[in-house]
């Protein structure tokens, strides 16, 4: 679930503990003095599971938004990345909480934009700051990934040793293997949002208040598409869409896709 990097010369700000410090690029937006100010625009990206901020999306997104004059904020989850912290110790409440205090500050109206892990989270956020995010672009989606794809691969060994609170180190197509812990897939079942009934003090999908567009690929086999299905048939809004797109895999990193992108946040955008 990690995306190709790109190269960035813009140093990072880091807010936090040291320590536990995440890195953030922001690309403030440039007001006209002669604009009423109506016209505002900030985008936040979410990036996936052990990716990082100079993924090709996320540095496609930095040129777009500045064509266009738009805020522009992109962070690496601790773990990932320029932040501190290793991905043994945290979970996916530690990304969340990421997410929301780096969404906490900025000014007004955001549209997220989350990949993949990312999508989960930015989902999560838009239903805990209703009165913030206005809209959500969702890439290869990957809402309740740890329990519906992660925790399938485990064999009766690796079940044991996360049962023992051992690290399991899983294979992947990208990079170095990735660690999984008990706490780690703790996290996703008490964060889930598909077939699961809201808790008493979480939101649920039914309480998505934004309009939603969302994009997979059909040759994405490192997330299947069904999952934004899923996802598209729990969200209840009027205003959602998914786009299917043909023969992209899990990157959406291609012309094509990237077109399709800019598209849709031009269309929440206004």
């Amino acid at each position: 679930m990690n995306s190709d990097k790109a190269i960035d010369t813009n140093p990072p700000d880091f807010q936090g503990e040291k320590g536990q410090r995440v890195a953030i690029r922001r690309d403030s937006l440039k007001i006209d003095p002669a604009s009423d100010g109506s016209a505002r625009v900030n985008v936040m990206f979410c990036g996936g599971f052990h990716s990082s901020m100079l993924g090709t999306k996320a540095s496609f997104l930095a040129k777009f938004c500045k064509a266009r004059q738009w805020s522009y904020t992109r962070f690496d989850y601790r773990g990932h990345g320029e932040s501190e912290g290793s991905t043994h110790d945290l979970t996916l409440k530690d990304w969340l909480e990421d997410t929301l205090d780096v969404l906490d500050t900025l000014d007004g109206p955001v549209l997220l934009v989350g990949s993949s892990m990312g999508g989960w989270l930015a989902t999560l956020a838009a239903l805990r700051r209703p009165e913030k995010v206005t809209g959500l672009l969702l890439l290869a989606a990957a809402p309740d990934f740890l329990q519906e794809l992660i925790a399938p691969r485990l064999g009766p060994t690796e079940t044991w040793d996360l049962q023992q609170d051992k690290v399991v180190l899983l294979e992947n197509a990208y990079a170095d293997p990735h660690p999984i812990t008990q706490a780690l897939l703790d996290s996703g079942r008490d964060l889930a949002l598909l077939d699961t009934p809201s808790l008493p003090d979480q939101p649920g999908l039914a309480d998505l208040s934004c309009p939603v567009r969302l994009l997979h690929g059909t040759h994405d086999t490192d997330v299947p598409y069904e999952l934004s299905v899923r996802l598209m048939g729990a969200i209840q809004h009027d205003d959602a869409r998914l786009t299917l797109l043909h023969r992209a895999d899990h990157r959406l990193s291609d012309e094509r896709s990237l077109r399709m992108l800019a598209a849709e946040l031009m269309d929440l955008a206004g």
